[in-house]
């Protein structure tokens, strides 16, 4: 208990952002236009909630000169839940750990609470931000456990 109490998890860098969009080719069209950003990778995610009901949406990233990934979440058939709560607009920030997991655990002794996770790889903590933003704990490449 005295460690997670003393532990202050370091916020270095912001290695990804989310981003929940209403349709993902607009935004690449426009910030490609107006940023060149891109390539954009496209690739759609499905699976369940706990409470079985299927969720799929379409994930586009694409990096910034800098190094941070920037993720569009345009979401589809049964996850659109935050969007139509909040609206378009930040959704998550992302950070690169080496123990995911324990800063999790950390993190949820301080009253974070976990919104979907895939241990040892990433975790969407609720940290009780405004516009409830969430954050994402990435394991640091190169240290993903097995899970």
């Amino acid at each position: 208990m005295a460690d997670s109490e003393n532990h202050k998890f370091k916020l270095e860098t912001v290695d990804h952002i989310g981003i929940h969009v209403r349709d993902c080719e607009k935004v690449i069209e426009t910030w490609g236009r107006m940023f060149g950003i891109g390539p954009w990778a496209i690739r759609e995610m499905s699976g369940t909630t706990p409470e079985g009901k299927t969720v799929t949406t379409k994930l586009t990233f694409a990096y910034t000169d800098n190094g941070v990934e920037l993720e569009l979440i345009q979401p589809a058939e049964g996850y659109t839940k935050f969007i139509d709560t909040h609206g378009e607009g930040l959704h998550h920030w992302g950070f690169f750990v080496d123990d995911v997991d324990g800063e999790a655990a950390r993190l949820v002794e301080k009253g974070a609470t976990i919104v979907q996770q895939r241990p040892g790889q990433w975790i969407y903590l609720d940290c009780g931000g405004p516009g409830g933003v969430i954050f994402e704990l990435m394991q640091r490449r190169g240290r993903i456990t097995d899970s």
